[in-house]
């Protein structure tokens, strides 16, 4: 006889990514990461165990962003921009990217969300596919701090 799973498992969520409180829209990718330095510090003439601590650095916090063009919109427009700028440096002012995840109503619509505070642009780019006439935009910004928050 066979026995049907007894789970509780629920893979339906509510996920949203906006820029100054307005949704980018559908990505292809959004990739938020973090990484720090860290220092070893050895032991002269010990060459078995000579590490006798490691010290870490400040974090550095990112996101890359991936998102098809639309004939409406750009990736730079859909971030809060209203001009398209001729070099990054123009920009002048950083932008805020929350990012919204709604659990499934079975289990209470849990909510968590983490917001992305003053990021700034740190490289803008794009890919054209000549197969499928599609236009592929990327950004990378680096992060001043992030919020979390869950309810």
């Amino acid at each position: 006889m066979t026995q049907i799973p007894n789970t509780n498992t629920a893979v339906s969520y509510a996920y949203t990514i906006k820029a100054n409180g307005v949704p980018i829209g559908t990505l292809q990718g959004f990739t938020p990461s973090q990484n720090r330095t860290l220092e070893r510090v050895r032991e002269i003439m010990n060459e078995i165990t000579d590490i006798v601590e490691i010290i870490p650095g400040r974090g550095e916090i990112s996101l890359t962003i991936d998102r098809f063009e639309t004939y409406s919109q750009s990736l730079f427009t859909a971030l809060g921009y209203t001009t398209f700028p001729e070099d990054l440096s123009s920009i002048t002012f950083p932008i805020q990217i929350i990012e919204v995840l709604t659990g499934p109503v079975s289990a209470g619509s849990p909510r968590r969300q983490i917001t992305y505070q003053d990021c700034w642009i740190q490289s803008l780019g794009k890919s054209i596919k000549e197969g499928t006439l599609t236009v592929n935009s990327n950004a990378t910004l680096w992060v001043t701090k992030i919020i979390a928050t869950n309810s």
